[in-house]
């Protein structure tokens, strides 16, 4: 089960709020009544058509915004315990203050802001105070913290247990702890009820956990798959693969891990802590990853770029898709055959970008037959790839003076918000060359669009995108990934970004 956070400012919203909750069938709900700029007028709330509540007025101190005294905020509380609400969630330090009283259960909770100290500790005193639920949110300083809370969840919410615990690490790097709430035991996880609204670090959209994440289908055999970024919050990956792992009915789920650089080997090494099965692999970490497997693939040697790891029996095995998806794409549009070694041959590319996506494309090119050429705003980037792989490079100012049969862009130039810039000038593009862009958003970027008029052949750089995505759901299941399904779910994602969100 998940709880919808209502924090707003008006009784007329949360009222509204709690109404639209009860027609979505949404099993709890919790009232932050220190949110409401005026005096809570508790009766007017709680008598209003809703689901079942969660009443909290949290201080400053937990994240709240109590702005009265105290002596009102626990006579609130209490208030809400004489009515009968299901659940009333009281802080450890007053809880003892406040007995038990009719139906309402007690959530005894404990909140820090700063870090994750002795989760047991914690959970000992807590216990003293007669919980029906505890709550632990704490702030992790790294990933290790975030694998502490998951561990203790495990142990403390076993088979049994007739005090559960939910234990959340509050930021993005911990919306693990949340995602993953019911294969750890929890009674409950936390959601927000708008995107908008950031009401704790971490906190998801509820209809994201509900409907992206399969919530309510997680349970402790469920396998767990990610794509593994420092940022993370707008990848697709994980709406492209649900959705995959949805239509082929298995018992997966697909996470944003949020993994700074200085963490990606603890993340890794700790893989077994959450079932991780299959990772993407993308910025910062396609280079460093590599020293975390096990085994790696040809093209993940040749290319020292890795974007796909597969965990099976210990081990940690590295391929790149990256370069496959984005050739194959390429030959199709050429009308080429994609199982021949070299159908570019006497073809003459230029490669924009000597970055991890750049020197996939170059590695591919090269191995199909085309005679590549590197350029990059970093010359020495561009030198270092060239020498690598063997083939030519050209300075940035001297990229336009090419005449070449293919043309790929694997800078980030012309990707969103930057839609009029390009990184060539349209004069060099003429009918019959090839362009392919990497940036995949918008779908049709400035390059692609002058050279479609130039009578170019085009390759959008969602065809790269959606084509590696189905080549990690064939290493991480074995099945056939819908290209179809993909393409459309990333479409209308792309095509709702300027659109108002409904609040």
């Amino acid at each position: 089960m998940f709880c919808v956070c209502i924090a707003c400012g008006s009784h007329e919203r949360m009222i509204a709020e709690m109404k639209r909750l009860k027609e979505d069938n949404v099993g709890l709900a919790e009232l932050r009544l220190d949110i409401l700029r005026k005096e809570p007028d508790f009766l007017r709330i709680i008598k209003s058509p809703r689901p079942p509540v969660i009443v909290t007025a949290r201080r400053p101190s937990e994240g709240g915004l109590w702005k009265e005294s105290e002596e009102k905020r626990l006579r609130l509380l209490r208030t809400a315990i004489i009515e009968g609400v299901e659940y009333v969630d009281l802080e450890l330090d007053v809880a003892v203050n406040i007995p038990r009283f009719g139906k309402t259960k007690r959530i005894i909770s404990y909140h820090n802001l700063t870090e994750t100290p002795d989760l047991y500790k914690i959970r000992e005193e807590i216990l003293k105070a007669d919980p029906d639920i505890i709550k632990i949110a704490v702030m992790p300083k790294s990933i290790m913290d975030v694998f502490r809370m998951l561990d203790f969840m495990k142990d403390v919410n076993k088979p049994g247990e007739k005090i559960k615990t939910v234990g959340i690490s509050m930021s993005e790097c911990g919306a693990m702890t949340r995602i993953l709430a019911n294969k750890f035991g929890a009674p409950y996880a936390y959601s927000s009820f708008s995107e908008k609204r950031e009401i704790a670090p971490g906190m998801l959209y509820y209809k994201d956990l509900r409907d992206l994440y399969r919530f309510d289908d997680i349970n402790a055999e469920t396998q767990v798959y990610g794509v593994v970024a420092d940022p993370i919050r707008h990848s697709l990956s994980p709406l492209i693969h649900n959705a995959s792992f949805k239509e082929h009915k298995l018992n997966k789920v697909y996470l944003p891990f949020r993994v700074a650089p200085e963490d990606l080997t603890d993340f890794v090494d700790n893989f077994e802590k959450i079932d991780l099965c299959g990772l993407s692999v993308t910025i910062p970490h396609k280079v460093a990853i590599l020293k975390s497997l096990t085994n790696i693939g040809p093209a993940v040697k040749e290319i020292d770029a890795c974007n796909t790891v597969i965990f099976s029996e210990g081990k940690r095995i590295g391929f790149n898709t990256d370069y496959m998806a984005a050739i194959l794409s390429i030959q199709s549009a050429m009308g080429l055959a994609t199982d021949q070694k070299g159908p570019l041959h006497g073809k003459r590319a230029l490669v924009l970008g000597a970055g991890g996506a750049g020197k996939a494309l170059a590695y591919g090119l090269k191995e199909k037959g085309a005679s590549v050429i590197v350029s990059d705003g970093r010359e020495e980037a561009a030198h270092e790839l060239a020498a690598y792989l063997e083939c030519e490079w050209r300075e940035w100012a001297g990229r336009e003076k090419e005449k070449v049969d293919i043309l790929v862009n694997c800078t980030p130039i012309g990707m969103y918000p930057n839609l009029d810039q390009c990184p060539v000038d349209g004069s060099i593009l003429r009918p019959g060359m090839v362009v392919f862009d990497s940036v995949y958003n918008p779908e049709f970027t400035w390059l692609i669009r002058q050279a479609a008029e130039k009578g170019c052949t085009i390759v959008p750089g969602m065809e790269m995108f959606v084509g590696q995505a189905a080549l990690q759901f064939k290493l991480f299941t074995g099945e056939k990934a819908s290209i179809d399904l993909m393409r459309k779910l990333v479409k209308a994602a792309l095509s709702a970004v300027h659109e108002p969100e409904d609040d």
